[in-house]
């Protein structure tokens, strides 16, 4: 068959603007472990939320402290699912997926609450949500798409034919490493570098993919 197996979404970046809201939990998660605010948070975004714990943690001079505040960014990212817009195309591609009979969930490196939360706020419904607590390794491992997938039900043959939006280059990565069709999202990244970390197209937003037809043939990969 011609068309995708299945689709598989990152959250932040990808599905939500998000970009505020995390930086605002890394100044809260700071302010909690060090009693100091974080300088010049953007230029930290685009990486996992492990490799940022470690350089915040490090400029404090508290390397061993960078678990802990990780996961204080994750609880004060849980209580601050709200005002966030989806980013452009969302529920139409949510749409077109659903009337294809085409299988499609969310994997994030982000807590699943947050993720839960921030979707029914926006009244989109995707059943199937991979958080970071559903795996024992977050991206850049394939394990959180590779999850997805086994729970959306495509076997583990089909994962060649399935799609991932990613904006990370650590999640492009993961897709890559999961076997699947890594599509890079412009939102953090130039296209570029998201080509280098292994997209084979890349997009402005959803919307774009679908105006160029991507999610109902697979021919613009081979």
């Amino acid at each position: 068959m011609n068309r995708p197996a299945g689709v598989l979404f990152d959250f932040d970046g990808v599905i939500v603007d998000s970009l505020a809201v995390h930086l605002r939990a890394w100044e809260n998660a700071s302010q909690r472990i060090y009693g100091t605010a974080v300088a010049e948070p953007r230029r930290l975004a685009g990486r996992s939320t492990e490799a940022i714990a470690k350089i915040i943690a490090a400029e404090n001079r508290e390397p061993g402290s960078a678990s802990t505040l990780a996961e204080a960014k994750r609880d004060e990212l849980r209580s601050l699912a709200t005002g966030m817009p989806s980013l452009p195309g969302v529920p139409e591609v949510f749409d077109y997926l659903r009337s294809e009979g085409i299988p499609f969930g969310i994997a994030s490196n982000a807590p699943r609450a947050f993720v839960s939360r921030t979707l029914e706020q926006l009244h989109l419904d995707v059943q199937i949500r991979i958080g970071i607590e559903d795996v024992r390794h977050g991206k850049p491992s394939p394990e959180p798409f590779l999850t997805c997938a086994k729970q959306l039900g495509i076997a583990v043959m089909d994962h060649p034919r399935v799609l991932v939006f990613e904006d990370s280059t650590h999640g492009l990565r993961a897709a890559v490493g999961a076997g699947m069709i890594a599509i890079g999202v412009t939102t953090q990244h130039e296209s570029s570098d998201l080509i280098a970390a292994g997209a084979r197209a890349t997009c402005a937003h959803l919307r774009d993919a679908l105006d160029r037809g991507w999610f109902g043939s697979l021919k613009y990969f081979a």
